[in-house]
């Protein structure tokens, strides 16, 4: 007996090839096969809403001109990227959510997206995220998220107990990921109050509160962090661990970055950091740059991996533990973007 969902998902593929070829504009719209694993995982779940919208989106969107939206049935995945003004954008960042779950517990993160008319955020939400980054998921949240959680898959107790600290959250996937393998806390922090609105908005459907749960669910924040010395001095030494992506792309911003790294990170505390490409930029020059920079401030400085300073024995490469978690199709992406690199950071001891 043929599934539902597959068929769904099939009809799907047919659709988007009819879109790509008809019209060039909305190409960028695409609607990749569910993976045979998320099929059987979506198969044991209840269908019948997912089914219809699915079927009334594909339908509108070839025979009335509708949008075209990607398909929930693999919104966990990273997706290409089509550049538009100022930014990039992506045929999922207009899901009005977006989840992954998690590997290492099974629990399952949603986030909502400001990407649509009206949507959580309650401002200037009119459908496109161009100049209004932040209320989307992008890869680079994606393939954060994926990391912590594979190093939780390596040593449970990586979170546990810790203070985990996310600058520029966007939707706070990340963050909320880290309350759900074990953090103690997690602040979820961006220099946009929309953002934070709509990080806050996550962490509640997620149960995340001020207060610990009866479930034993971390407390966790969504709070406004502009970069900086003088303006991130209520958040001075608070966090064990910092975590973030994608936020060197603009090199005006290195210096500011860097002082509030200095700043917010406990003495034994480590950063996780993982930047993406997009067209256009060079990883290694970016992140070489931005380390660069780091460096000659004194504060901090790289760990690299196999040092005795490293703090994941069973891990000898972060890059190598989440590319081996990636799908063809997102091996695919992220050749195409020019690839990833993730880097530890810690205070540097004085001699």
């Amino acid at each position: 007996m043929v599934c539902p969902l597959s068929v769904i998902c099939m009809f799907s593929y047919t659709a988007e090839a009819f879109v790509h070829y008809t019209s060039v504009s909305r190409a960028k719209s695409l609607i990749y096969l569910e993976d045979a694993s998320r099929q059987k995982m979506e198969m044991q779940a209840p269908t019948s809403k997912l089914r219809r919208g699915l079927v009334s989106s594909i339908i509108s969107s070839i025979l009335f001109d509708g949008p075209v939206h990607a398909l929930e049935c693999d919104d966990g995945e990273i997706a290409a990227e089509s550049s538009v003004p100022g930014a990039y954008e992506s045929a999922k960042m207009s899901l009005p959510k977006r989840s992954i779950r998690l590997k290492s517990t099974g629990q399952i993160v949603t986030v909502l997206q400001g990407a649509i008319e009206d949507g959580p955020s309650g401002r200037n939400s009119k459908g496109s995220v161009s100049g209004r980054t932040g209320v989307a998921l992008w890869n680079s949240g994606i393939l954060l998220t994926r990391l912590l959680d594979e190093l939780s898959c390596k040593d449970r107790d990586i979170f546990r107990g810790k203070t985990v600290l996310e600058l520029g959250c966007g939707t706070a996937m990340a963050s909320i990921a880290a309350s759900k393998l074990g953090a103690k806390d997690i602040i979820a922090t961006d220099g946009n109050e929309e953002v934070v609105s709509l990080a806050r908005t996550n962490l509640e459907q997620n149960s995340i509160t001020n207060k610990a749960s009866e479930m034993n669910t971390g407390r966790g924040q969504a709070a406004y962090l502009k970069w900086g010395t003088f303006d991130d001095v209520d958040f001075y030494d608070t966090a064990d661990m910092i975590i973030g992506s994608d936020l060197t792309y603009n090199s005006g911003s290195w210096g500011i970055l860097a002082e509030t790294l200095e700043s917010v990170l406990k003495p034994n505390g480590i950063i996780i950091y993982l930047t993406l490409g997009h067209s256009g930029f060079s990883v290694a020059g970016e992140l070489g740059g931005f380390l660069t920079l780091v460096e000659s401030r004194g504060a901090l400085e790289l760990v690299k991996e196999g040092s005795p300073a490293w703090p994941f024995p069973s891990v000898p490469s972060l890059d190598q533990l989440l590319y081996a978690s990636l799908t063809s199709k997102e091996k695919e992406v992220v050749v195409g973007t020019g690839g990833f690199k993730a880097v530890i950071l810690k205070r540097k001891k004085r001699r």
